[in-house]
């Protein structure tokens, strides 16, 4: 596939009975994942209607292309989740009150996280006896003791429902998922866009001190685009790695390669958030120059 055409390139998306036709294994494999995505912008980079006509293609036969293929992927990427549920009836019950659960956001192997009947309020419960909920609750104490508690979830309430802990937290206003954003930009974000919501990532960890490290996910790293704000939510929880996470909200150019490259490199040494902050800042420098703000916006229809 690395020498298709545009041309082929939506003959295959319009060719493909189904997902499988594209991407292969599970969503659940990280190696799976990783090649999913690469064939997902590699595609999407040949037929994309911003570039349609520099590649020699009609606009609405990209525009449909496009839309088919981010159908498909998915399509691939719900065949690999657990079934979503929404009731009316399940609820928890805490020091401050009862909460109706609404549809389940993720399903973690330790932490399963729901809607409310309030908006930015959610739940996150354990799926184990042991309460995983007490790295999310540690986390979100030590960044508020430093002063960092924007980068974290309020927790507002705790308890437990047959034997299973849980807490419930607040989010601010005008936070966006990183699986929106990706969304957004289908053909991944500049690197100079991504390195504000990295460094900030970063500090985040770091200030979150020792009780567990992030789940890195793309629900459960939250950004304000206006402000630069980044949220952390999946402590307690495990998850995809910095590199991965790196790996999914990256574009193609060649700064953001490598972006990855130190990502992966930073991995597998296990560098610690305050020295993997320096370490990125050195990269920064070197691809970028001085720092400087970047206006960063998401689209309406996102």
């Amino acid at each position: 596939m690395k020498t298709m055409t545009p041309a082929a390139a939506i003959d295959r998306i319009g060719s493909a009975t189904s997902a499988r036709d594209l991407f292969e294994g599970s969503p659940a494999d990280p190696a799976a994942a990783r090649r999913a995505r690469r064939t997902y912008r590699m595609l999407i980079a040949l037929i994309h209607p911003d570039t349609s006509a520099a590649h020699g293609i009609p606009a609405d036969a990209a525009g449909r292309a496009a839309a088919r293929l981010n159908r498909l992927h998915q399509e691939w990427l719900d065949a690999g989740a657990a079934p979503r549920r929404t009731t009316t009836s399940a609820y928890v019950t805490g020091i401050r009150g009862t909460y109706l659960l609404g549809a389940r956001l993720r399903r973690g192997r330790l932490i399963s996280e729901y809607t409310t009947a309030e908006r930015h309020l959610r739940v996150a419960i354990c799926r184990t006896p042991a309460p995983s909920t007490d790295a999310l609750e540690a986390a979100a104490e030590h960044l508020g003791r430093r002063g960092m508690a924007a980068f974290g979830p309020r927790i507002v309430d705790r308890g437990t429902a047959q034997g299973r802990a849980w807490v419930a937290y607040r989010l601010p206003n005008g936070l966006h998922t990183l699986a929106g954003v990706r969304s957004a930009y289908p053909l991944g974000l500049d690197g100079r866009d991504w390195a504000w919501m990295a460094r900030r990532i970063l500090i985040a960890m770091d200030s979150a001190g020792d009780p567990a490290l992030p789940g890195l996910g793309l629900d459960t790293v939250l950004i304000e685009p206006e402000h630069h704000g980044v949220v952390l939510t999946g402590f307690g929880d495990d998850g995809p790695t910095l590199g991965d996470l790196f790996d999914a909200m990256l574009d193609a150019d060649d700064d953001a390669r490598r972006q990855r490259d130190w990502a992966r490199a930073a991995d597998s040494t296990h560098l610690s958030a305050s020295a993997a902050l320096h370490e990125y800042d050195l990269l920064l420098t070197r691809l970028y120059g001085a720092r400087r703000y970047r206006r960063f916006s998401i689209p309406e229809t996102a």
